[in-house]
């Protein structure tokens, strides 16, 4: 086989939805448009500056510990305003909107900027709620009351959701029901890539199973053949090279996984040559994603390939280490945030990490060019090639020749992408989306 290998697929965040395919040997960057919000400074607050700096960078872990210390010190509306944006990073949406109702009734007011991202907020937490009228609301809310604050790619990234939700408004919300513990075995495709066997009434088909799909993804082929609920949407879907791919919505009233049962999920559905692959006569029937993966409270994924869902969640006595951001999680390892993608084969450190370590890796390492594709073509990026030691929990993980790209490509934040490098080197690994970590044994 060719050196390809389709890196699977979908994400929406932030308003904006790519579709990435990529090398089997180094992951591509699938990196996302950023909701610009100002740093605050009209109060001169410099603990809020601080800790809003965090936010910006997306790195909720230290924002945590900032707040932890200082919440006191914070005005009411300054306290409330964080709290708001740490529950929806560490997936309590709920949570998330009663500090925004408590916000709104001290009548104080903050700056646009501030409102805008809370905003921002709400919409991402009904979305998590599969409230879908609410999130039509929130959007069509900063559309009117935050124009003036927008670029012309955030209205139309917005607009576009608007799309998205004016389409499902009406849909029922997914609900998740675990009868009993499941384990189910993996399986791997030409691409290489892990398999789920989905059950629809009588029939099956294998999925992708794949963390880093921020939404589930079906073809138009397997929609009709699972006799899904096609709701027309021409959703706008940018490849990272350009390309744009007209898309809609399915809903799959019930789907089942083992002895777990997903009613209502969400799939975007593409035409069947947007999820092809010729080169390697590759054809994705379908995804699994996050909002799917998130919903089962916790899976677990060992070294030989099952994927099993516990009846009871496992415990641990230390701070969480997996956050989310809009619906990509993100994991804290050695005062470093980074993306976590169980779709990805390789590890990729940004630049952020090159930054931080740069002394270092001038002095041992040479620069080379570090190759990168996606639908389109591919580019390639001057970085380096090295080994890495993490501790995880306890845990050390060593990566050699992993690739570090020396500049930034898209304003990005994090410190780089956790790949299946890691997770392999594991008996199994465990993604609690409740108490919100990352576990590996």
């Amino acid at each position: 086989m060719e050196d390809y290998k389709i890196i699977t697929i979908i994400r929406l965040q932030h308003n904006r939805f790519f579709w990435r395919v990529g090398s089997a040997y180094k992951l591509i960057l699938a990196f996302l448009l950023l909701v610009s919000v100002p740093i605050f400074g009209q109060t001169n607050h410099s603990i809020f500056n601080d800790l809003y700096s965090q936010i910006k960078e997306k790195n909720f872990f230290k924002a945590r510990e900032i707040f932890g210390k200082a919440e006191k010190k914070l005005p009411m509306e300054y306290q409330y305003f964080t709290e708001a944006v740490l529950y929806n990073a560490f997936n309590k949406p709920k949570e998330s909107n009663e500090k925004i109702l408590k916000l709104e009734s001290l009548k104080r007011v903050l700056p646009d900027s501030l409102m805008l991202k809370i905003w921002n907020i709400k919409e991402d937490n009904y979305m998590k709620q599969y409230d879908y009228a609410q999130a039509k609301k929130a959007v069509e809310f900063v559309l009117e009351k935050y124009n003036h604050l927008l670029t012309q790619d955030e209205k139309e990234d917005l607009m576009n959701n608007l799309k998205i939700w004016t389409a499902l408004e009406a849909q029922p919300k997914q609900r998740v029901t675990i009868t009993d513990n499941t384990r189910l075995k993996m399986e791997r495709d030409v691409a290489t890539l892990k398999n789920l066997k989905v059950s629809v009434g009588e029939q099956t088909m294998n999925f992708i199973f794949d963390t880093g799909a921020n939404i589930s993804t079906i073809s138009a082929t397997a929609a009709k053949n699972l006799k899904m609920k096609i709701i027309p949407a021409g959703i706008d879907v940018d490849a990272i090279t350009g390309v744009s791919v007209k898309a809609d919505l399915a809903i799959c009233e019930k789907l089942t996984l083992g002895n777990v049962i997903v009613e209502n999920a969400v799939f975007l559905v593409f035409a069947d040559n947007a999820l092809s692959f010729p080169q390697i006569n590759y054809q994705i029937n379908g995804i699994l994603g996050f909002p799917v993966i998130e919903a089962m409270k916790e899976i677990q994924i060992t070294q030989d390939d099952y994927f099993m869902v516990p009846n009871q969640e496992t415990k641990i006595n230390t701070q969480s280490n997996m956050a989310i951001d809009g619906l990509s999680p993100l994991i804290f390892i050695d005062g470093m945030h980074f993306t976590f993608d169980t779709g990805a084969d390789r590890t990729m450190l940004y630049a952020p990490f090159y930054q931080k370590n740069k002394k270092d890796i001038d002095k041992q390492y040479k620069i080379t060019k570090i190759s990168m594709g996606g639908a389109g073509g591919k580019v390639e990026r001057d970085g380096f090639n090295l080994s890495h030691t993490f501790n995880i929990l306890g845990k050390k993980v060593v990566l050699k020749d992993v690739s570090v790209l020396k500049d930034r490509i898209n304003k990005e934040t994090v410190y780089g992408n956790i790949g299946q490098d890691v997770i392999r080197q594991f008996n199994k690994m465990t993604m609690n989306f409740d108490h919100m970590f990352i576990k590996f044994d």
